[in-house]
């Protein structure tokens, strides 16, 4: 899991049941951030823009763009709304 500077990944809500997902590479979208593919910002543009052109129905809603990073070779999403979103409420 070898990645250098700022890391970016696609997320969603998968469209049957509005679990949050991942992009987990061509066809694959996985609810463990862990399997998440990491794109520096030039791919991760044009892997949203690839998706957003996808024919209908897609199997996820409204996929965005978040920044991560690697800390103790782990996923971790950079700001706290989508730690949440990838590991539940903070208690």
């Amino acid at each position: 899991m070898a990645q250098s500077g700022p890391v970016r990944l696609v997320t969603g809500n998968r469209l049957r049941d509005g679990v949050p997902v991942y992009y987990a590479g061509p066809g694959r979208w996985s609810p463990a951030i862990a399997d998440a593919r990491l794109l520096a910002e030039e791919a991760a543009a044009a892997a949203l823009a690839a998706l957003e052109a996808e024919t209908l129905p897609r199997p996820v809603v409204a996929p965005y763009l978040i920044d991560a990073e690697i800390a103790s070779d782990r996923i971790r999403p950079a700001s706290l709304r989508e730690r949440i979103r990838a590991f539940g409420p903070t208690v």
